[in-house]
Order: C-alpha cells, then structure tokens, then sequence
C-alpha cells in the first residue's frame, strides 16, 4: 500500500507541475534573461565610455559631468537590481513547483518494468488459458477414466490375489520339493557312507593284500634266485647225469662184460654207486619242476601290482594339474608324483618305484587344505565389500531422502507462486515483505547467485518486482537439476541393489563350497586318524587353532546337515503325506494356503464371519416370514 501511495502522489505531483506549460514558461524567462543580458552588456559598455570621456573631460567640468554619470550609475544599478529579481522570481517560481516532486528515475525504471511485466502477463495469460484448454480437456479425460480406474483397481486387486495365490503355491511346491530333495539327500548320503565304507574296506583289505603281496614277492625274488642257482647246478648236474649216463652204459657193458667174465667185487659197488646217485638225480629234477609250478602260481604278481598302480593313478591322478605353479612340465609331474601308468616290468628294468599311497593322501590333503585357506580369504573379501557397499548404499539412501525432501519443499514453492500469480499478483508491485518471504522460502535451497549481480541489483527497491522473475528460472533449473540428481541416484540405487545381490548369492555359494571343502577335510582327517598308529613320513597337518571358530561354525553346520533325526523327521513326514489319500491331501494344501500368510488369514477370517451373519440372517428372515404367514393364514372354520 505504502508503493501504491508514494506512485499515484508522484503522479498527482508531477500532474500539478505542468511540465509543458512550465517549459513554456521558462522559455520565457530564458529569452527575457538573455535580452537583460544584452542590455547589461550594452549598458556596461555605454558607462565604460562615459567613465573614458568623464576621465578626460578636465577638473572644472568634471562637477556637472559627474551628475549625469552618477545617473546613469544609478540606472544601470537599478536595472541590474530589476534584473537579479526576476531571475531570483523565476528560480524562486521553478524551485516552489519542483521543490516536492520526486525524483522521476525510479518512476521511469518501475514503467519500463511494468512494460515487460505487461508483455509477460500477457504471455502468462495465453499461456494460462491454454492450460484452461488444457485443464478442461484432462477433465473430461479424467471423468472418462474414472471407470478404467476403477477397472484398474478391480485387476490390481484380482493380481494381488493371483500373486499371493501363486507365492503360496510357489511355497508349497518349494517346500514339497525341499522335503523330496531333503530325502533323496539323505537317501544318496546313505550309498555315499555305505559307499565309502566299502571303498574303505577295499583299501584296507588292498593295503592287507599289498603287503602281503610285497612279502610274497620278496620271498618268491628270495626263492626264484634260490630256483635259478638250483637250475644251473641243476643244469650242471643234468650235464653230469648225461655223462654219468654214458659212463654207465659203458660200465653196464663192463658189468656185463664182468659177470661174464666174473669180475672183481669193486666194480659193483662202484656200480651200486654211480645207481644211487642217479636215482638223487631223479629225485632233484622233481623238486626242480615243483618250483616251476609254484612259479607258474605266483606269475599274477606283476599284474596285481599294475592293477593297484593303476588304482592309484585314477584316485590321485588330479594332483599333477596342481603342481603347474612349481614351474615342472607335465612329463615330469607324473614322475614326481609316481602317477604315471605302471610298467609291469619296472622292476626287472630298475625303473623307480612311485610314492606310497600315504605320501599321496598327504599331498592331496595340502591341497584341499590350501583351497580351503584360499576360499576363507575370498570370503573374507567379500563380506569386507558387502559391509562398505551397505554402508554407501544407507547413505544414498539418507541422501536421497533429502533431496527428495528439498524436492516436495521446492514444488511446494513454486506451485505457491504460481497460485499467487494467477491470483493476480503480477498486475501490482510487488511489496518488499513479500520480497523478503519468498527469498526466506528459498533460503534454505542452494540456488546459487549469479555472478554478474551488482551490489546496486541486490540493494533493496521499493518500486521493483524483478525479483520474482530472476528467481524462477533459478528456481526451475536447480529443480531440474534435482531431478536429475535423484533420477542418477535411483539408478546407482537399482546398481548397488544388484550388487548386494550377487554378492549376497556369492556369499551363499562360497559358505556351500566351504561346508563342501570341510566334508572334504574330515574325510581326509579320517586317513590320517587311521595312519597315525603307524610310523611313516607323512608330513602333519597344519594346525587349525587360529581358525577354531570357523572350523566350529563349519562342523555345526556340517553337523546340522548330517542330523539323522531331521533326515528321519522328512522322511517320516513324506510317508505320512504320501499315505493321505486325495482329499485329505487337498485339505492339507488348502489349510497351509490359508494358514501361511497373514492376509488370506485374515481374509479367511473375515469370509467366516460374514458367512455366520449371512446364515443367522437368513435363518432369521425365515423363521420371521413364516410366522407372519402362519398368523395370516384365515381359520378353516370361519370367522366368528
């Protein structure tokens, strides 16, 4: 209000002087102070000559010439006096009018704006009536729409039903498929324990075997060198018996020859002799073809050896792959280890003898264990980064919060400007309190300034409303700039949404591989147990104090999965439901449909109790119509 007075009482001011009628009227007065100028000048010049002739009029003259100069003084004076009082009159009149007029350059300055506020309010009110356009048109869409959303609602609600429907057949089928899983888990770690006990009795009883296969065949090497001194003193004497042979052809010819001749009694003992040890001979040539049979028995001992040789390279054939980091190629591998394909001649080629089976289980055992340290680290990682992705993730989110925030507060503003403004607020100044309330509104949001604002810009205006309109398109661009903002982080929300997700499902993989490598362990644990009681030169076991917690979370677990009383629990429960026959089956799925969630809990609820009212009801309007249809039935004997 205080503007509005100080405008219309500058105008009522400025319409009281008269500029043009005071234009004219200092014309006047200009063109009347230029003649006195003229005449100054004119008279100053005629008394400079007079002062001159006064001067040389000589002294006896000077008295009567004096008088008339003196006169002409006094004129000139009078004149100049006339003169200072018009201009004194003039400046006087000028300064009574413009004396409480005010200063016309604001005046000017609020024109110029009110002109470009004009064009603007009449852009605005285009604008505004095609938004009416525009607003009537979504009016009539909307009451068009009102039944698609009420459709709309109608089918958000039947998909609400169909997804719960779903998630809850989904849970039975995850559960009935959990239990069948949960039994044939339980039925496969039966064969894979009966399984491994009969591998084990097979190991043991090959070891049994093995050793006394290495017995034996030290004792059969023992025996066969034995055998092969025999055959060459057998050979020997096979040659002496040949000889002897002959010798007693020729003394049988001399018996002979004796007994006809009736020789001497020393030849026949001679001969009696030569007879027994022939007959020794026999008896060594039987021995000796014994030995070859028992030879012939034990030939099968270079193909058991093979064949557990064999045995050996299939069970520990994957070590060799893990020894590429030690720089051996691929052929020498196989012969550190001693997993190469047997010879069966190896020995009799004094080949080298491989690593014992217990050397292997000890490597293999290292390994396992260096997997396991490794996965631990890996594990390690990975909730480290789960743990810093989390803590970012609650900051974009509390970030978030705050802009959205800043969001709704500078929508809020804007839509109160935009109401003030059609409510007819551009048509007037703009009042500095009003000023000052937006600017407080906007306050609290980081607009920024310009840089080319000048201290003459920002120093308050009475008869300015500029403000309004330097602030809008500042206000709108750092709404944008919002926008945007919170649009990046939404999507860097949806990112570290999927991150945390994976790393979640890693996590659950990595804890499935460690229960895994801890099976692993105990049953590598379990040779070493059954190795302890006898001396050999396996290295030990790195020990696991540093890891006592883990290894005691991993063996609950592992534990917890070998529970035969939760595998006979499934299994009792599967049999208890197979042996329900098909309605019973169809009341238990119904009842943990309705019972598994809590809104078709309470939808199962509310459907009861209406259903009980509806009955009682209708019982009731029953009971009530016949009543009414009793008493108004007439009696069969008349009326009395």
């Amino acid at each position: 209000m205080t503007s509005e007075q100080n405008f219309s009482g500058a105008l009522s001011t400025w319409k009281d002087i008269n500029l043009s009628e005071l234009q004219k009227t200092l014309d006047a007065q200009g063109i009347e102070l230029v003649e006195n100028q003229k005449e100054s000048v004119v008279g100053r010049k005629g008394l400079a000559d007079r002062t001159k002739e006064f001067k040389k009029i000589p002294d006896e003259d000077k008295l009567t010439a004096f008088k008339t100069l003196l006169k002409a003084y006094q004129t000139e004076i009078d004149n100049l006096t006339k003169r200072s009082k018009s201009a004194e009159n003039a400046f006087l009149n000028v300064y009574k009018v413009l004396a409480e007029a005010p200063d016309p350059y604001p005046l000017l300055e609020v024109a110029v704006d009110q002109t470009v506020k004009v064009a603007e309010a009449r852009e605005l009110e285009l604008e505004l009536q095609r938004a009416r356009d525009e607003n009537t048109e979504l009016r009539k869409r909307l009451s068009d729409s009102s039944s698609l959303e009420t459709a709309k609602k109608k089918s958000d609600a039947r998909i609400e039903q169909l997804e719960q429907k779903m998630e809850d057949m989904i849970q039975e089928k995850v559960t009935q498929k959990e239990n069948e899983l949960n039994a044939t888990y339980d039925e496969k770690m039966r064969n894979y324990e009966e399984r491994e006990q009969d591998l084990q009795r097979q190991v043991a009883l090959t070891k049994s075997q093995l050793r006394e296969l290495r017995v034996s065949n030290e004792s059969n090497q023992a025996k066969l060198f034995d055998h092969t001194q025999r055959q060459d003193q057998e050979s020997m004497r096979t040659v002496e018996l040949l000889r002897l042979n002959d010798e007693m052809s020729f003394f049988v010819l001399e018996i002979e020859a004796m007994k006809s001749g009736n020789e001497s009694a020393d030849r026949l003992k001679e001969y009696e002799s030569k007879k027994n040890l022939s007959k020794d001979l026999q008896k060594k040539a039987g021995e000796v073809e014994q030995l070859k049979q028992k030879l012939k028995q034990y030939g099968d001992y270079d193909e058991l050896k093979r064949e557990l040789e064999i045995m050996k390279y299939v069970e520990f054939a994957g070590l060799d792959e893990d020894e590429d980091y030690d720089g051996i190629p691929t052929e020498g591998r196989g012969g550190a280890l001693g997993l190469h394909l047997p010879d069966p001649n190896a020995d009799k080629a004094n080949a080298q003898h491989g690593k014992s089976l217990e050397v292997l289980l000890a490597t293999k055992n290292k390994r396992i264990l260096e997997e396991l340290t490794k996965f631990r680290i890996l594990h390690g990682e990975l909730e480290a980064s789960l743990q810093a992705t989390q803590t970012q993730l609650v900051l974009t989110e509390s970030e978030l919060d705050k802009q959205r925030a800043l969001n709704e507060r500078l929508e809020n503003d804007l839509l109160q400007m935009e109401q003030r403004k059609s409510n007819g607020d551009l048509n007037g100044a703009v009042s500095p309190a009003e000023l000052a309330a937006q600017t407080d509104a906007l306050a609290g949001l980081d607009l920024g300034k310009k840089a080319s604002d000048t201290p003459a810009r920002n120093s308050p205006i009475p008869f300015t409303s500029s403000a309004d309109t330097s602030i809008l398109p500042i206000v709108t661009s750092q709404r944008d700039r919002f926008r945007q903002r919170n649009g990046e982080l939404e999507e860097e929300l949806r990112k570290q949404f999927n991150i945390i997700s994976e790393l979640r499902a890693e996590v659950k993989s990595l804890q499935a591989d460690n229960l895994k490598l801890y099976e692993k362990v105990r049953y590598m644990q379990s040779y070493r147990e059954d190795a302890a009681a006898r001396p050999s030169t396996l290295d030990p076991l790195p020990s696991s104090s540093g890891r006592s917690d883990d290894m005691t979370k991993y063996r609950a677990r592992y534990e917890e999965a070998m529970n035969p009383f939760q595998a006979f629990r499934g299994r009792e429960a599967t049999r208890a439901y197979e042996s329900l026959n098909v309605l019973e089956r169809g009341v238990l799925v119904l009842t943990r449909a309705i019972l598994g969630n809590r809104r078709t809990r309470t939808a199962f609820i509310c459907y009861a109790i209406v259903l009980h009212l509806l009955v009682m009801f209708t019982s009731y309007e029953c009971t009530a119509s016949s009543g009414s249809q009793l008493q108004r039935q007439p009696s069969p004997y008349g009326t009395s």
